[in-house]
């Protein structure tokens, strides 16, 4: 079946392109999500996607993907689609690069780095720098904490659940992957529980913006909105305590032409 017959289904050919790249770097382990209409899948080497019901079932229709012993493996029809993308697309990596945190970043697949883009009629980003790379040092730590895995969309209790020298899942953790949770955790703290869960879905989920909208039933092109205003909150809490350059305002109040201040 080729990306047409794929398509005819009414399936985003962008979506089943991320699902075949996951898949491509290791089978994956399927999860119930919060939301009914997805699958959370979970992968040693990719860490954790999520992916729409839909998807999944017509990629296991037209046998790109099989069950093997309770995992998402690629088949080998799912590896020769995912050739005929990159046949017609030059490269399926070609947006890959590290950021300043360090951290691979596929652009092509970023929904912040879309945003950041330049538009072409205008020649305006919609976020400014500070306001990319404040997401994209959160992204940087949550991949660096190793988050992916175990994240659930239930951000009031916080993300850090035990403490250094506790057993668990975390003992295994180093102390630098356990300082990227607790900064994780402070800065979802500072934007607050009205932002976090849409900088989570974008930044470190990858979700894009109509899909973000759709699950949380908001008005169209109102994700972005919401997005760049948790990213100003963001830059702020990584910022809090710098010394700038920018002159401090003046202070100004209203008094009398005789107004003296008192000593």
């Amino acid at each position: 079946m080729t990306k047409q017959r794929l398509g005819s289904n009414g399936v985003d050919q962008q979506a089943v392109l991320r699902v075949l790249r996951f898949l491509l770097k290791s089978a994956a382990l399927p999860e119930t999500s919060t939301d009914e209409r997805c699958w959370l899948l979970v992968s040693k080497e990719g860490g954790t996607i999520a992916c729409d019901k839909l998807v999944l079932e017509a990629l296991k229709r037209s046998a790109f993907i099989k069950m093997q012993k309770g995992k998402v493996v690629l088949s080998v029809a799912g590896r020769e689609l995912l050739q005929e993308f990159k046949r017609t697309t030059n490269s399926v990596h070609k947006d890959v690069a590290v950021n300043s945190a360090g951290i691979a970043v596929n652009h092509a697949e970023s929904p912040l780095a879309l945003l950041y883009r330049k538009n072409k009629q205008t020649g305006q980003r919609f976020l400014r720098d500070e306001e990319f790379q404040a997401g994209e040092r959160l992204r940087a730590d949550f991949t660096r904490g190793n988050m992916l895995p175990r994240i659930t969309m239930n951000w009031e209790t916080g993300v850090t659940k035990r403490s250094r020298g506790e057993r668990g899942a975390q003992a295994e953790l180093s102390d630098h992957a356990l300082d990227c949770r607790d900064r994780v955790e402070k800065a979802l703290k500072a934007v607050g529980p009205e932002l976090s869960g849409v900088l989570l879905d974008i930044c470190c989920f990858l979700k894009g913006l109509e899909l973000v909208e759709r699950e949380r039933s908001w008005p169209a092109r109102s994700a972005k909105m919401m997005l760049k205003t948790g990213l100003s909150i963001l830059h702020r809490h990584y910022t809090a305590g710098r010394k700038t350059d920018k002159p401090e305002a003046p202070v100004y109040h209203w008094g009398t032409p005789d107004f003296r201040p008192s000593l």
